[in-house]
């Protein structure tokens, strides 16, 4: 199937909200992409610039993610979703090259825009 590259000009808010962790079949077995290496898996919550709703999505790597935790501001290096479909259900996945802690600049997270004031809202500065 294709993949889907993801905008990531579009979120804000991207934290880590579940470890990074070896993924693995429902018999326990640590999982492996087609090269060979173990796959990663770690949730996060992300918000669209311009909505209050946030989603939580799993990203999965293959390259264990260093120096996130729950709570971490995260980025990604090429984030790609990906449509599937399996015995009549069907969802997106999600893929990375890397996901890595992200430097807090003006309370956004690294690669994200600026926040921009909300209409209606005076400025404080």
């Amino acid at each position: 199937m294709n993949s889907i590259p993801v905008d990531l000009t579009r979120l804000v808010g991207v934290l880590c909200v579940s470890a990074p962790e070896r993924r693995t079949d429902l018999d326990g077995a640590i999982r492996k992409d087609r090269e060979g290496n173990e796959l990663w898996v770690t949730g996060i919550a992300v918000r669209r610039a311009g909505t209050r709703k946030a989603s939580v999505i799993d990203v999965q790597t293959a390259v264990q993610p260093q120096g996130v935790a729950e709570g971490t501001p995260v980025g990604f290096t090429e984030l790609d979703a990906q449509l599937w479909e399996i015995e009549g259900r069907h969802g997106l996945s999600y893929r990375a090259a890397s996901v890595y802690p992200a430097k807090l600049a003006t309370g956004a997270t690294e690669g994200s825009p600026s926040p921009t004031p909300r209409p209606g809202k005076a400025s404080t500065s």
